[in-house]
């Protein structure tokens, strides 16, 4: 027998012997077996055996149920947080509101969470309320309210009286944003809701919404108009007929952002809301305001503080350097937050931005400090409910003041991260506070001196993904004001992808990523406005590739590209997209700097005139040529092309509609006027915001732009025709949002077009067989909300197309003609970025709130078309070689209790797959069959219609049982590997590993045998 032990007694004997070494470790490990926290079981009914514990939206589609995706975290850096509350009584029951990833909830002060929204329709969440009357009512806002350009949307307001184990949604649906709940001491039944409405468009469904009821119907107590909505509430602790209400007007557009106007304003109601007076004058600002944020003390109720954004003002990375001109890499619009004091002007100065105070309950008003950075991101302020003098604010950094709002003192050292939105004070203990930024959850137990990063809850807002090529192969991407990551898609440890196997390849807010198929050493990664470099793992070093115009006078701005090593949720140092064109990573090095690239001599040829300048998005596109991967292409207002790795580049001219934005009006606001907040988040418009070349043909080149032009180039990008007046779109200034060439005809793109920016949040996906001439829709049944993000082709299976929406991820077996979800494991979740990985056929998507997912093996959906398998009565599909894993003990690190995050290694071997148009009567099993016939692997077959799937662990069959040990502690998984426990009896449930080597696998069902080969590989061996 091809096995690596001579005999079987030998075997069980090694077994023993490591039975009782390891036996330790497997109980350490068998507290937490997945890697992720289990998920709330699905509804509908569980088949058996089933591949993991029940997943969450499970398929019960036959052809999709046994693919069940795994998420690898990273949980070291969080995602944003949108709001934080516990239950007073009991604050160790807590919940945490993420913007793109759900509620979770800790009934143990944080030492675990559950995500208890997975199943629902979105994802985003503006706010979390509990009613201290009943803890059992819980009320989940959805929809941010905070204003960014990746903000997404909700679809109402949600109610729970369990504690969070189920939800209904109570109405309010099209909010879109909920930004406030406010839920009467006296009677659970009562609720205000702070509705800002629309980010993107007007709409009705804005204002301030009350219940008597508890949801089942809603009064609009308060409405301004379709642009004006309310995004904050405070009610008076001693007199729940009093309120105060925070009005707010604003519109964010494809090319800017207004953040205020007219209707913005401080509202006051003392009859439970059937009256409203504006509170003007009397010591408050007058002219243009913009967000507002309001705390009541608890302790003393005449004290009311209002954080108000006051006059115009330029939008953080709003500076736009006029239609044309040369736009340096701008900062992120959260800029690395400092340790220190934040800036309190002297003296007070009360036509800006500031904290005011009233101490006769809205009355009168007087401002106390200028404390409010970046209002339309921020904007919430908390007095401990003990003491009416001491307040936090958030924003960059996490302040406190200890005199009523005079003096404000930043906390921020300690912090992982800055842009705090969430703010918890214990009523019963104001040294207990929570906060919740833009890296995740900080908690301090000493009114802020020191903090606990609770790094155990996968958030991550991933933009982009890559894979490389080594084995097992890693994966990289770039997160939302997180930088960019890379780590392995598995470990060669049982302990599965911890919060340590990921490490750092760029700062900033991360965006695109690349991994050179040919050295996977070269990575390249990329931050907002097209901060780009090329980093070399072996070195560490970076070098910039970012193309540039020739230097301009004055120099650099020297501004930070997002948060640096003060305020970095990196667990070590890495390699920093610098200044210079070739610098090592010190470990103090921050992820910024980006300010010097003014200086720098131009790496354009041949080198462009003085007044030759280029603009970058945002999320700007860095892409690698799929014929050669020294060749990459960038997309700045134009298409940029290197043929040396980003050394030196080509220029095309501008490529897209040349608008100036400045023309353009904002609720009525011209472009060229003064706004609040103006064009926060964007530093211009019209750029490239998508490119791929056609993998059939080099050459055949597509780019997309934020305004609404389609580009395609047959030689190279030398020349380009513009086919946008081709598509059928309800405005010819949406977005491109993806451009996906065909693998099997040059001819042929896929083309998704993201319209929410219009306030359009419909899929609009097309495809085109001859270069852009006509355009056909395969939107066909996927959901009527939910804006494309990304469309991509399997690469060995023509009709085979996966696209990745606002609120999950849908498959298509028919060229497009028919959509399915495939959202077995995987939460309503924003998904902005597939790849196929081209080797080991793993479907691997970026998540914008959950991080990195992977569906392993989706050889037998790409061998679906070419087979013909729906024609047969059985089909046993291709298996995919499997690796004889080596175990690395470097990576056996011990980790005690259960306040850690573990990703989910996939299971050991290789899936044997196989199709039923029926379920048979008798008994199916499969065989593995070594090279000279002999069968040295038995497993019980499934028999249920559509895809079956057993995973073979590369083992022999188990050795006999000693007649005097103790029965089997797990069972053998569907034939798919080991048990689940039973200390050393359990051993004997494992066969020896086999031999690397050529195998047969025969399945046997009705009668009949069908058989394949499948590959066992070596191990190439650790680095």
């Amino acid at each position: 027998m091809n096995v690596r032990s001579n005999t079987r007694l030998g075997y069980a004997l090694l077994c023993f012997l490591a039975g009782v070494m390891i036996a330790g470790i497997v109980a350490a490990h068998a507290q937490n077996p997945t890697a992720t926290p289990v998920p709330v079981a699905s509804p509908s009914p569980s088949p058996s055996p089933s591949p993991t514990p029940t997943p969450i939206n499970w398929s019960e589609d036959p052809m999709l149920r046994r693919f069940v995706w795994r998420g690898i975290g990273p949980a070291s850096m969080g995602g944003r947080i949108d709001d934080v509350t516990a239950v007073e009584s009991n604050p160790s029951v807590f919940y945490v509101a993420f913007a793109t990833n759900g509620v979770w909830k800790t009934t143990n002060n944080g030492t675990t969470f559950q995500p208890i929204f997975d199943t629902y329709s979105s994802a985003s969440i503006g706010d979390v309320a509990v009613s201290q009357s009943n803890p059992d009512i819980v009320w989940v806002g959805t929809g941010e309210a905070n204003n960014r350009q990746s903000s997404s949307l909700g679809d109402g307001i949600y109610k729970s009286t369990d504690g969070g184990k189920s939800f209904t949604n109570m109405g309010l649906k099209d909010s879109q944003a909920i930004a406030r709940i406010v839920i009467d001491p006296k009677d659970p039944n009562v609720v205000y809701v702070g509705v800002p409405g629309h980010l993107f468009g007007p709409n009705k469904e804005r204002g301030v919404f009350k219940t008597t009821d508890g949801g089942k119907t809603w009064t609009n107590v308060k409405f301004i108009d379709e642009d004006t909505g309310f995004t904050d509430l405070a009610m008076d602790a001693a007199d729940s007929k009093t309120l105060y209400a925070a009005s707010y007007q604003r519109r964010r557009t494809s090319w800017g952002f207004n953040g205020g106007g007219p209707g913005s304003g401080i509202w006051k109601t003392t009859d439970a809301g059937k009256n409203w007076t504006r509170l003007e004058g009397n010591g408050l600002p007058a002219g243009l305001l913009g967000r507002i944020g309001l705390d009541v003390s608890r302790s003393n109720p005449n004290v009311i503080y209002a954080q108000l954004e006051v006059g115009a003002s330029q939008g953080t990375g709003g500076d736009d350097p006029g239609l044309g001109a040369q736009a340096s890499p701008s900062p992120s619009p959260s800029p690395a937050a400092s340790p220190a004091a934040s800036p309190t002007p002297t003296p007070i100065d009360p036509k800006k931005s500031g904290v005011w105070r009233s101490d006769d309950k809205g009355k009168t008003w007087h401002i106390v400090s200028n404390e409010n950075n970046r209002p339309m991101y921020y904007s919430q302020i908390r007095v401990d409910p003990k003491n009416a003098e001491i307040v936090y604010v958030g924003g960059l950094n996490f302040s406190k003041s200890t005199d009523g709002g005079k003096t404000f003192k930043s906390l921020q050292s300690g912090i992982a991260h800055s842009d705090h939105h969430a703010i918890w004070v214990d009523p019963h203990n104001g040294d207990h506070l929570m906060i919740g930024n833009d890296g995740g959850l900080d908690v301090s137990y000493d009114q802020g001196a020191n903090w606990e990063f609770v790094n155990t809850i996968p958030a991550a807002q991933f933009y982009a993904i890559a894979a490389d090529l080594r084995k097992p192969y890693y994966v990289y991407g770039g997160l939302q004001d997180n930088g960019s990551w890379g780590a392995p898609s598995q470990t060669r440890n049982q302990a599965g992808i911890t919060n340590a196997d990921w490490f750092r390849t760029g700062g900033g807010d991360g965006f695109y990523s690349q991994a050179d198929p040919a050295d996977p050493n070269t990575v390249y990664s990329e931050s907002q406005n097209g901060a780009m470099s090329r980093v070399d793992l072996r070195t560490g070093r970076s070098v910039s590739i970012r193309p540039r115009g020739l230097p301009r006078r004055g120099g650099g701005r020297g501004q930070r590209g997002g948060a640096g090593a003060a305020a970095t949720a990196s667990p070590a140092p890495s390699p920093s997209p610098s200044a210079e064109e070739e610098t090592p990573a010190p470990a103090t090095q921050g992820f910024g700097g980006f300010g010097a690239f003014a200086n720098l001599p131009s790496n354009v040829v041949p080198t462009p005139a003085a007044t030759e300048t280029y603009r970058f998005y945002w999320n700007t596109p860095l892409v690698m040529s799929p014929h050669n991967s020294r060749i990459l292409y960038v997309g700045g207002d134009r298409f940029f092309k290197s043929l040396d790795r980003g050394d030196t580049w080509t220029a095309s001219a501008d490529l897209t509609k040349h608008l100036d934005r400045n023309t353009l009006s904002i609720m009525g606001v011209s472009g060229k006027d003064p706004m609040a907040s103006k064009n926060d988040g964007y530093t211009s418009f019209g750029y490239l915001v998508t490119i791929a070349e056609s993998p059939k043909m080099p050459g055949v080149i597509w780019a997309g732009t934020d305004d609404g032009n389609i580009q395609v180039s047959k030689d190279g990008g030398a020349t380009w025709t513009n086919v946008a007046k081709n598509v059928s779109l309800p405005s010819e200034m949406y977005h491109i949002a993806r451009v996906e060439p065909s693998h099997f005809d040059a001819a042929t793109c896929y083309l998704a077009v993201d319209g929410h920016r219009f306030d359009d949040w419909k899929p609009y996906l097309f495809v085109t067989r001859d270069y852009g001439a006509t355009w056909s829709s395969i939107v066909s049944n996927l959901p009527l909300v939910g804006n494309v993000n990304v469309v991509r082709e399997d690469p060995k299976n023509k009709d085979l197309l996966f696209v990745g929406t606002e609120l999950g991820l849908f498959v298509s077996f028919t060229a497009g003609r028919e959509w399915k979800p495939l959202m077995s494991g995987l939460p309503t979740i924003r998904v902005d970025d597939i790849l196929i990985h081209p080797r080991d056929n793993d479907l691997i998507i970026g998540t914008h709130g959950r991080g990195i997912y992977i569906l392993d093996d989706i050889t037998p959906l790409e061998q679906l078309s070419a087979s013909k398998v729906l024609d047969t009565e059985v089909h046993l599909f291709e298996t995919r070689p499997g690796t004889q894993w080596l175990n690395d003990i470097r990576l056996s690190r011990y980790t005690g209790g259960a306040k850690y995050f573990r990703g989910a290694n996939p299971q050991p071997g290789t899936a044997i797959s196989y199709y039923l148009k029926a379920a048979p009567a008798a008994d199916a099993k499969i065989t593995i069959s070594d090279y000279s016939g002999k069968v040295i692997r038995n497993m019980t077959a499934t028999k249920e219609v559509g895809i079956n799937r057993v995973q073979w662990n590369l083992r022999a069959d188990a050795p006999p049982r000693p007649a005097n040990l103790p029965g089997p502690g797990g069972g053998g998984g569907g034939g798919g590997g080991g048990g689940g426990g039973g200390g050393f009896a359990a051993l004997f449930n494992l066969g020896p590993p086999v031999d690397p080597g050529t195998y047969t696998v025969k399945l046997s069902i009705g009668g009949k045998d069908y058989t394949t080969k499948v590959v066992v590989e070596a191990d190439g061996g650790m680095q």
